[in-house]
């Protein structure tokens, strides 16, 4: 109403100075002058309730207005800005309804947006697999993703210091230099892993990452057992291979040790050919560069034929070979059956010189045959079984050395019957013999097994 007040006493003061205008510059006599007076009378009496119903609809449409521009001003995380107000005002409202309508639009656009992004932000940052967290000013956790509360080992809420969630205080002190302007990245030991953690400045407080570099050190570690390991392998041959070319070199040998230099040299010569074939060969089957081209291939005929050249040097006299079981084919790549055969053979001769009997089981199934491969050595201990798939692993370095082996035979074996989407194991008894196992798809339907032996 105070609108309409102003509109009638705005209205009054136009009349009175017309009215006082007119009556100094026309002269009017007092009798004019008193009927003039009753017509500005009833002209005000006219004027009030005018000023009031305009000034009523103005201000309803300006708090209409208002109240839009309230709820776009107080809107929450979903505003509440519908139904937009429309071209309803009169005068100079009707283009302010307008403009408030279009405010109301873009502010729905952007509101929209920003939900949008801020969705993704978090799907973002809940999947990354680092652990990340915004520390606030007073060491307490204002915001951290499920990989965070993971590394700390429990529920992770807003309000919790940082210092109170991990045991090593080095993290708390990285954040503590963030907060100064000090970056700090160090590695740090979070139970069993080894943890690369980032701590940055970031508005008062600290941002920090946890990031798992625990395998990543593994596989540092392995490269580096790895080369020491072929350094070593290679050394002890090639040193040989070298002492005995200069005694030839520097001649005065009668016939038979030069003969016997010779051959020395031609064992060390070949030991390292055979080591450098397997590496090239693992080497292949690690990069993935490596794939089987299957056909049906009889197991114990393979096995046969490779038990047939194995040098003398690997197979002793009285060694036997057993094939027992089914004669259906397996579908698998023929030369990568014959390395298979080959490695797993040498290695069960190579421990079975007391009893050098091998056997070769074939039972089949309906998708895969299982193939065992059994000596009658003396067996394998238990804190050993579970290594002797590694590169370079052996259980009696010096005997498997002194057989020319290169270490990396049954690692070869894994990689080749994984390869064709079989597995492999170990069974040991210590004193009784070693069973090595591995599966391959068979080629036909399983139809029944056989159960006759198939001579060697």
């Amino acid at each position: 109403m105070r609108l309409a007040n102003r509109f009638f006493l705005v209205a009054v003061a136009v009349l009175v100075v017309a009215y006082v205008a007119a009556t100094l510059l026309l002269r009017l006599d007092v009798a004019d002058f008193a009927l003039e007076l009753s017509v500005l009378g009833a002209i005000l009496l006219l004027l009030w309730p005018a000023s009031w119903l305009v000034a009523r609809r103005i201000e309803a449409e300006l708090g209409r207005a208002r109240a839009a521009v309230d709820r776009i001003a107080a809107c929450g995380p979903t505003p509440s800005i519908d139904p937009p107000i429309g071209p309803t005002g009169s005068g100079s409202v009707g283009p302010l309804d307008r403009a408030i309508d279009r405010m109301a639009e873009r502010v729905r656009d952007r509101v929209s947006t920003s939900e949008r992004e801020s969705s993704d932000l978090r799907v973002l940052f809940d999947g990354l697999e680092d652990g990340l967290a915004f520390i606030d000013a007073d060491g307490l956790v204002s915001l951290c993703n499920p990989a965070f509360a993971r590394w700390a080992g429990r529920d992770v809420s807003p309000g919790l210091r940082v210092g109170t969630l991990f045991r090593t205080p080095r993290i708390a002190e990285a954040v503590s230099a963030a907060q100064r302007g000090e970056p700090t990245t160090a590695e740090v030991e979070l139970g069993e892993h080894t943890v690369l953690m980032s701590a940055r400045s970031h508005r008062s407080g600290a941002l920090i990452v946890l990031r798992d570099r625990t395998v990543m050190r593994r596989l540092e570690g392995v490269r580096r057992d790895f080369v020491a390991n072929v350094s070593h392998e290679l050394k002890t041959p090639l040193t040989s291979v070298v002492g005995f070319a200069e005694a030839l070199a520097e001649g005065g040998l009668g016939l038979k040790q030069s003969r016997d230099f010779a051959e020395r040299i031609l064992a060390n010569a070949t030991r390292m050919r055979h080591l450098v074939e397997d590496l090239l060969d693992l080497s292949l089957l690690e990069s993935g560069s490596w794939s089987p081209v299957p056909e049906p291939v009889s197991v114990g005929a393979a096995a046969s034929e490779v038990w047939e050249t194995l040098s003398p040097e690997v197979r002793p006299p009285g060694a036997e070979l057993r094939v027992l079981g089914t004669r259906e084919p397996a579908r698998v790549d023929p030369d990568a059956i014959r390395q298979v055969l080959r490695n797993l053979l040498d290695n069960a001769v190579r421990y079975s010189d007391d009893d050098p009997v091998i056997t070769v089981r074939i039972q089949p199934n309906e998708r895969f045959q299982r193939i065992q491969v059994t000596d009658r050595g003396p067996g394998i201990p238990a804190v050993h079984v579970e290594r002797v798939f590694e590169r370079f692993y052996r259980i009696d370095p010096a005997r498997s050395r002194a057989r020319g082996g290169t270490g990396l035979g049954l690692a070869i074996v894994k990689h080749l019957v994984e390869a064709h989407g079989g597995a492999v194991g170990i069974e040991s008894t210590l004193g009784r013999g070693t069973t090595i196992w591995f599966t391959l798809p068979v080629a036909t339907p399983f139809l029944g097994e056989e159960t006759a032996g198939v001579p060697a």
